[in-house]
């Protein structure tokens, strides 16, 4: 993918138990996350979909070529927001990322017109799945996430918890 470097993504549901036992055997081997306080953080993300979701049917329908685009925020900093488009090739995953934060807003209330000449490669492609395939903000997803790192390789571990969802707010917090 246009020079991009893909990962292997694994995910797994584990009881509250599996996981504490997992947390304390990493700790002994992996980092936390130095971005994270005590190696988690929170995160919020707005995931755009169509009337008919097409970017939700092709993941649970299990497609290996999909794109999907969100804006995430990390820790409610809503000053920092970023636009992300992740893609499945095969069994590789790829992530694009550009910085979107006031604009935000402005995509949240339909204007979009002005990111056709946006600098951005990433918006300009937001906005052609915008108007093409009517693609919007729909589902907003919060949720608590705790990272191992290990300095020796490309490896992550992140345990996710306290997973909420809404089809009815699209807002970031505002400071």
């Amino acid at each position: 993918m246009n020079g991009l470097k893909g990962r292997r993504e694994i995910k797994h549901a584990i009881t509250k138990a599996d996981c504490y036992l997992l947390r304390n055997n990493l700790q002994n081997f992996m980092k936390l996350d130095p971005h994270g306080h005590d190696g988690k953080y929170l995160i919020r993300s707005v995931y755009f979909d169509n009337f008919d979701n097409k970017i939700l049917r092709q993941k649970t329908e299990g497609f290996y070529h999909r794109d999907k685009f969100r804006a995430r925020l990390y820790d409610y900093d809503s000053d920092f927001i970023n636009l992300e488009k992740k893609s499945k090739r095969d069994n590789l995953t790829y992530k694009q990322k550009c910085r979107l934060s006031a604009e935000y807003e402005r995509i949240r209330l339909g204007d979009i017109e002005w990111m056709s000449g946006d600098s951005r490669d990433l918006l300009r492609e937001l906005y052609i799945q915008m108007t093409l395939f009517q693609i919007k903000l729909t589902t907003v997803v919060d949720y608590e996430r705790e990272v191992f790192i290990y300095e020796y390789g490309n490896v992550r571990v992140t345990f996710d918890s306290n997973v909420k969802t809404s089809y009815r707010s699209i807002y970031f917090p505002t400071k």
